[in-house]
């Protein structure tokens, strides 16, 4: 005889759902860094050495002299001359008075006395005093800066948006138990059974 009663269990269905943390950035601007950079100078100041060489005084000691100082010192030499020339001219008139010498002995002289003086002027050519020489010391002067290297960083913050995990249970199904009747139908009472044989 077959069991009247089917006994079913249906166990619970439940889903695990687990969501994990994350972390977003809201900003995608990345750091910067700026580079300048200014130019550096370099300068050479320079001054060269001078020589000055005066030759005022030379040329004065062998008779090249300027124009004003020349007329001056020939001026004075003529007059010089002039006297000496007259003095000389009564010497020689009283010497030939007095019977001292003759004419003859004196143009002798005096051609001696000139050839005597153009030796002095060819002597006189040579410098008695050299050149004054002066000089200026000579200047260098080098000013250098160098370059100049601007680094600016821009450190970008970050802003992030943090999703906490959790943990999520879906019940789909509770647990039961079915019990279904397998057999016949009970009637009562037992007449009501359209089967009923009396």
């Amino acid at each position: 005889m077959e069991p009247l009663l089917k006994i079913t269990t249906i166990p619970i269905d439940v889903e695990v759902k687990i969501n994990k943390a994350t972390m977003e950035p809201l900003d995608n601007e990345l750091p910067k860094v700026r580079i300048s950079r200014d130019k550096g100078e370099f300068n050479i100041d320079a001054e060269p050495a001078k020589i000055q060489i005066d030759n005022t005084r030379m040329y004065n000691s062998i008779g090249l002299k300027k124009p004003l100082p020349r007329g001056i010192e020939y001026g004075e030499k003529g007059l010089s001359v002039c006297y000496q020339g007259v003095a000389k001219i009564v010497d020689n008139g009283v010497a030939v008075a007095d019977g001292r010498t003759n004419a003859s002995e004196i143009a002798k002289n005096e051609m001696v006395s000139d050839a005597l003086s153009a030796f002095d002027h060819v002597t006189a050519f040579i410098p008695e005093d050299g050149p004054d020489i002066s000089w200026k010391d000579g200047k260098l002067s080098i000013n250098y800066t160098a370059d100049k290297l601007n680094i600016d960083f821009d450190v970008h913050k970050t802003r992030f948006k943090f999703t906490p995990g959790s943990v999520e249970l879906i019940v789909n199904q509770l647990p039961r138990v079915e019990i279904e009747y397998t057999g016949d139908p009970i009637y009562f009472p037992a007449s009501a059974n359209p089967n009923y044989q009396g």
